[in-house]
This record gives C-alpha cells, structure tokens and sequence, in this order.
C-alpha cells in the first residue's frame, strides 16, 4: 500500500487545501486506509476552519475599533460646539454686523458712532439725537475698554456727563443713576479749573500719548471737541 499526498497551491502551507490518494495492492483490506483518509480530511477541514475563523475574528476587532473611533470624534464634537456655545458667544456679541447703522460700531446691545468733526458738548448731544441716539453713556469698564480700543489716541472726546444743577453733582444723559456705574476720572479731576469764565461742567474722554484705558476729565461745555454717540442696537 502506497500513501500519496498532494497539497494543492505553493509550498510554503499558504494554502489549506490538499488532496489525499492512497493506492493500495490488488485484494488489499482498506478499512484502515479510509479511516485514515477521513481523519486527514478533517484535519484539513479544521485547519480551513480556523482559519476562517481567524479571519472573523479580525473583522468583529476591526469594527470595534472603528466604531470606537467614531464615538470618540463625535464626543470631541459635542465638546467643540459646547466649548464655543459657552466661551464665543462673548466674541458674537462684541460685533453683530448687519444690527447697526452704516458707518456705526456694534458692542454687545448698543452702536457708536464716532464723529469725525468738532463741536460743543450741547451740539454734540443735539446732533446724537437727531440720529436716533445719545451722548456716550458708560456703565461698565468692558464698555470703555471697547470704545479704549477704537478711539483716536490723540483726540479728547465728549461723552454724556454733565453737572447741571450744582457743583460736583455729576449726571448722564440718558437717565442713568451715575451713582450706579464706575467712575474713571483721570488723575486729579475733575477740578472745575477756575480759570475757565463757564467753568468746567461737561464729561470728556481724556487724549493719551498711547493705547491704553481712556480717563474722564471735566472740561468747559463750549470748547469744541470730537463726540461719540450711543443708540440702542
């Protein structure tokens, strides 16, 4: 009795595919031989199977992974938007476009106009009014680093501050209690200088030599200064 094994493919058991043949003398009992024969096949057929398996198995991992992967990118999604709902919604505010007149600056729910030209604080306020608005009223320092960071360094501004009735009782006006907002008064005023024949009773935003956090400064009401204007955006 002659045992052949044939393995189809290349040499190097790539393949888990065979064929077995096994000759056997004329008149020669084969029970043993096709017991043999039917436990290399099986042999064969587990060795296929595992190997299918195998291949199963890397796909299910490779489905895991990727889905993981998904999950973590949409988790790191829902942080971006909720990071910028939460922190940006400051930096929306600060500029609307659109919300504002042409030619007016938007900061959160009021625009500013900044004139170009000269005047006394009283035509300063008639001419705010006539364009829908006010005298620059401040009622937080957000608000004057805003208007810090747009204004001409060199240039004093009229604001909406004013004493109207009596020395020293200082007023906006627009109604708000200045007892309820901040006061920036620069260094040493206001001092109501008394070489001024009007005396100094109107609000202004200080000129500097650089960029930084405009002062106050109490000034003769009909000098000729530039303005800023506020409205309700």
């Amino acid at each position: 009795m002659d045992y052949q094994f044939h393995q189809f493919g290349p040499p190097d058991n790539s393949s888990l595919s065979g064929e077995i043949k096994i000759t056997t003398q004329p008149g020669t009992t084969c029970t043993c031989q096709l017991i043999l024969i039917h436990a290399l096949r099986c042999c064969l057929k587990l060795r296929e199977q595992d190997c299918h398996c195998f291949e199963g198995m890397k796909r299910i991992v490779a489905f895991v992974l990727y889905g993981f992967l998904v999950l973590l990118l949409l988790i790191l999604l829902m942080n971006s938007l909720f990071f910028c709902h939460s922190h940006c919604m400051t930096c929306l505010n600060l500029l609307k476009p659109g919300i504002c007149k042409d030619g007016w600056m938007s900061f959160r729910e009021s625009c500013y106009l900044l004139s170009t030209t000269v005047t006394t604080w009283i035509k300063a306020q008639s001419l705010c009014i006539t364009q829908g608005g006010h005298l620059l009223v401040l009622n937080n320092v957000e608000e004057l680093d805003y208007i810090s960071s747009v204004v001409q360094i060199y240039s004093n501004y009229w604001i909406g501050l004013v004493e109207r009735h009596q020395e020293g009782h200082w007023t906006w006006v627009d109604g708000t209690d200045f007892a309820s907002t901040p006061t920036f008064w620069d260094e040493g005023q206001p001092d109501n200088w008394a070489f001024r024949e009007n005396g100094e009773d109107c609000g202004q935003l200080h000129a500097s030599d650089r960029r930084k956090r405009k002062r106050w400064n109490d000034a003769d009401c009909s000098l000729q200064y530039q303005y800023i204007c506020e409205s309700r955006a």
